[in-house]
């Protein structure tokens, strides 16, 4: 198995980004990116299930938590056809991990050029991203935040 995780040891980008926090229904956060990403989908013959439960809340900024979990279902669709991509989030003692899984055999490459971007997103919400690739099953990329 593959695994490739993600730090930011140099100044961040800057990102657009407002800093208020709220309360977010990430079930709804995700059935909101998916709807914008169905033709997408549909175009690269793939579907999109969204396994968040619905009473799944975290405390974060919505845009900036959009903006992230957005572009990993957007790599997840554009780099692989014929595929279902599959979100989840599990809240651990250590905190919430966000996946996307992708069962395509291409997520990995794709994701992991030109992302630092998503990864200084992902910082800024106190998150980490992490990649983890293996033949034949596909891909599951992580953003892991504290609680």
């Amino acid at each position: 198995m593959k695994s490739l995780s993600f730090t930011l040891n140099t100044a961040a980008p800057a990102i657009a980004t407002s800093t208020s926090t709220a309360t977010v229904s990430l079930h709804q956060l995700v059935d909101q990116l998916m709807d914008s990403f169905i033709p997408l989908a549909v175009n690269q013959k793939s579907f999109i299930i969204n396994d968040v439960d619905k009473s799944f809340q975290l405390h974060a900024d919505e845009q900036v938590l959009a903006f992230v979990v957005g572009n990993l279902l957007n790599n997840a669709i554009t780099s692989s056809q014929s595929v279902c991509i599959r979100i989840e989030a599990v809240r651990k003692p250590e905190g919430i991990q966000i996946m996307v899984r992708n069962n395509g055999s291409h997520f990995y490459s794709t994701v992991a050029h030109g992302f630092s971007q998503v990864v200084a997103a992902a910082r800024s919400l106190g998150g980490n991203i992490n990649i983890y690739n293996q033949r034949h099953e596909g891909t599951v990329i992580t953003l892991s935040m504290a609680a």
